[in-house]
């Protein structure tokens, strides 16, 4: 019987020392009921709910990673578009098109002119 009568004393005084150096955090009684509300509150949710929500997350990640790529594409495009004309390495200058339509044009007006 003194047997069982030490051992609770040396449970009860380890669990003190526990909760002394946890008291500046609410000691282990805090620690349990955080625990109760924890459990309560994922009590609330279900599996299904928290799979859908990560379903839709990742439909988003989708949709922003397309319209990231659409604006890479649109940025690229104004970079090139904005960018000083070079001379063409065809040979055209501006008053000459590579389609004929201008060459055909100056010629007709010469010939009526």
């Amino acid at each position: 019987m003194d047997d069982v009568k030490n051992q609770m004393e040396g449970v009860t005084r380890t669990y003190t020392e526990l909760d002394n150096k946890m008291a500046d955090k609410g000691g282990v009684q805090n620690l349990f009921g955080m625990n109760r509300k924890v459990r309560q509150a994922l009590e609330s949710i279900t599996i299904g709910e928290l799979d859908s929500l990560l379903a839709e997350i990742h439909r988003a990640k989708e949709e922003l990673t397309r319209l990231q790529e659409d604006i890479v594409e649109i940025r690229v495009l104004k970079e090139v578009l904005s960018a000083p004309m070079l001379r063409p390495a065809n040979g055209f200058t501006s008053s000459s098109s590579p389609y004929g339509q201008s060459s055909i044009r100056n010629t007709a007006t010469a010939q009526s002119g």
